[in-house]
Protein backbone atom coordinates (compact mmCIF):
# COMPACT_ATOMS: atom_id res chain seq x y z
CA UNK A 1 0.00 0.00 0.00
CA UNK A 2 1.49 3.40 -0.71
CA UNK A 3 2.19 5.63 2.04
CA UNK A 4 -0.01 8.23 1.48
CA UNK A 5 -3.14 6.12 1.88
CA UNK A 6 -4.51 4.82 4.78
CA UNK A 7 -4.72 1.21 5.78
CA UNK A 8 -7.70 0.63 7.71
CA UNK A 9 -7.00 -2.57 8.82
CA UNK A 10 -3.81 -0.95 10.63
CA UNK A 11 -4.47 -0.89 14.64
CA UNK A 12 -1.85 1.75 15.04
CA UNK A 13 -3.99 4.68 12.65
CA UNK A 14 -5.39 7.75 14.40
CA UNK A 15 -9.36 7.37 14.50
CA UNK A 16 -10.88 10.92 15.57
CA UNK A 17 -14.17 10.37 17.94
CA UNK A 18 -17.22 12.87 18.54
CA UNK A 19 -17.65 14.48 21.61
CA UNK A 20 -20.90 15.23 22.45
CA UNK A 21 -20.34 18.55 24.05
CA UNK A 22 -23.84 19.74 23.97
CA UNK A 23 -24.74 17.21 26.93
CA UNK A 24 -23.44 18.08 30.14
CA UNK A 25 -23.33 14.46 31.26
CA UNK A 26 -20.58 13.64 28.77
CA UNK A 27 -18.71 16.73 29.68
CA UNK A 28 -18.92 15.89 32.99
CA UNK A 29 -17.51 12.20 32.47
CA UNK A 30 -15.19 13.59 30.22
CA UNK A 31 -13.73 15.90 33.32
CA UNK A 32 -13.94 13.34 35.58
CA UNK A 33 -11.37 10.62 33.24
CA UNK A 34 -9.26 14.08 33.41
CA UNK A 35 -8.90 14.40 36.89
CA UNK A 36 -8.51 11.18 37.79
CA UNK A 37 -5.88 10.11 35.05
CA UNK A 38 -3.72 13.36 36.94
CA UNK A 39 -4.64 12.20 40.40
CA UNK A 40 -3.34 8.58 39.67
CA UNK A 41 0.03 10.63 38.22
CA UNK A 42 0.26 12.16 41.56
CA UNK A 43 -0.87 15.79 40.80
CA UNK A 44 -2.48 17.99 43.76
CA UNK A 45 -5.87 19.59 43.44
CA UNK A 46 -4.48 22.78 42.52
CA UNK A 47 -2.02 21.51 39.59
CA UNK A 48 -5.12 19.52 38.50
CA UNK A 49 -7.32 22.82 38.30
CA UNK A 50 -4.38 24.73 36.75
CA UNK A 51 -4.26 22.29 33.85
CA UNK A 52 -8.25 23.24 33.30
CA UNK A 53 -7.56 26.86 33.11
CA UNK A 54 -5.04 26.77 30.61
CA UNK A 55 -6.21 26.92 27.24
CA UNK A 56 -3.14 24.80 26.02
CA UNK A 57 -4.90 21.59 27.06
CA UNK A 58 -8.04 21.88 24.79
CA UNK A 59 -10.35 18.74 26.64
CA UNK A 60 -9.75 20.16 30.41
CA UNK A 61 -10.16 23.60 29.34
CA UNK A 62 -13.47 23.44 27.15
CA UNK A 63 -14.82 20.82 30.42
CA UNK A 64 -13.92 23.86 32.10
CA UNK A 65 -15.88 26.21 30.59
CA UNK A 66 -18.96 24.19 29.69
CA UNK A 67 -19.21 23.41 33.25
CA UNK A 68 -17.83 26.03 35.63
CA UNK A 69 -14.95 26.15 38.21
CA UNK A 70 -16.75 25.20 41.22
CA UNK A 71 -17.85 21.81 39.50
CA UNK A 72 -14.65 21.33 38.24
CA UNK A 73 -13.78 21.60 41.82
CA UNK A 74 -15.99 19.61 43.29
CA UNK A 75 -15.18 17.25 41.06
CA UNK A 76 -11.17 17.20 41.96
CA UNK A 77 -11.82 16.83 45.22
CA UNK A 78 -14.04 13.83 45.09
CA UNK A 79 -11.43 12.10 42.89
CA UNK A 80 -8.70 13.36 45.25
CA UNK A 81 -11.27 11.79 48.45
CA UNK A 82 -11.16 8.28 46.19
CA UNK A 83 -7.49 8.37 45.13
CA UNK A 84 -5.89 9.16 48.74
CA UNK A 85 -3.13 11.43 49.20
CA UNK A 86 -0.71 12.79 47.04
CA UNK A 87 1.90 9.88 46.03
CA UNK A 88 5.42 10.37 44.51
CA UNK A 89 6.03 7.99 41.55
CA UNK A 90 10.16 8.93 41.75
CA UNK A 91 11.98 7.97 45.10
CA UNK A 92 13.11 11.12 46.71
CA UNK A 93 10.88 13.39 44.43
CA UNK A 94 9.22 16.73 46.13
CA UNK A 95 7.07 19.35 44.43
CA UNK A 96 7.41 22.82 45.39
CA UNK A 97 5.04 25.90 43.49
CA UNK A 98 4.23 23.47 41.27
CA UNK A 99 7.67 22.30 40.08
CA UNK A 100 8.91 18.77 40.57
CA UNK A 101 12.64 18.41 41.96
CA UNK A 102 14.55 15.22 42.18
CA UNK A 103 16.94 14.18 44.46
CA UNK A 104 19.38 11.71 42.48
CA UNK A 105 21.63 9.76 44.46
CA UNK A 106 25.08 8.57 43.88
CA UNK A 107 24.71 4.68 42.95
CA UNK A 108 27.64 4.07 44.93
CA UNK A 109 27.23 5.68 47.98
CA UNK A 110 23.97 6.45 48.20
CA UNK A 111 24.57 10.13 48.68
CA UNK A 112 22.61 12.77 47.33
CA UNK A 113 24.11 14.57 44.75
Amino acid sequence: MPFDDPDFTDPMTLHGVVVETEDDQAMRTMAECFIEEYARLGFEASRILRLFRTPGYAGPNMALHALGEPVISELIGECLARWGPRRSAEPGAAEEDGVIRLTVLDGSSGQAV
